[in-house]
């Protein structure tokens, strides 16, 4: 299913901030996002939920090969991109049994 893609502001300045247009992690990051918005089941077996400010809670999917993460919410039509980082983030964990 192909959805469209949807950039915020703060996307884009972190992303700028953090890749240099045209390099091999620019090209890793825009490989992510196609599997990412042509994928037919959201979130993908190897995404996780967490939080992060300004963000808040989204999905996250490491970029392959990288030491990037692209944070992420989605509907049936579209994909919203949020930020990209650096850092590994933090899963939720919802269990409320497991503290």
């Amino acid at each position: 299913m192909a959805r469209r893609t949807r950039v915020t502001t703060w996307y884009a300045r972190q992303f700028h901030r953090l890749i240099k247009f045209g390099s091999d992690r620019s090209l890793a990051v825009a490989r992510t996002v196609n599997v990412l918005c042509s994928a037919d089941v959201l979130p993908g077996p190897t995404d996780y939920e967490a939080r992060e400010k300004p963000v808040g809670r989204a999905w996250v999917r490491r970029v392959g090969g990288r030491n990037l993460w692209l944070w992420y919410r989605f509907n049936d039509t579209e994909v919203m991109l949020l930020t990209v980082t650096t850092e590994p983030p933090v899963p939720i964990d919802d269990d409320p049994d497991s503290a």
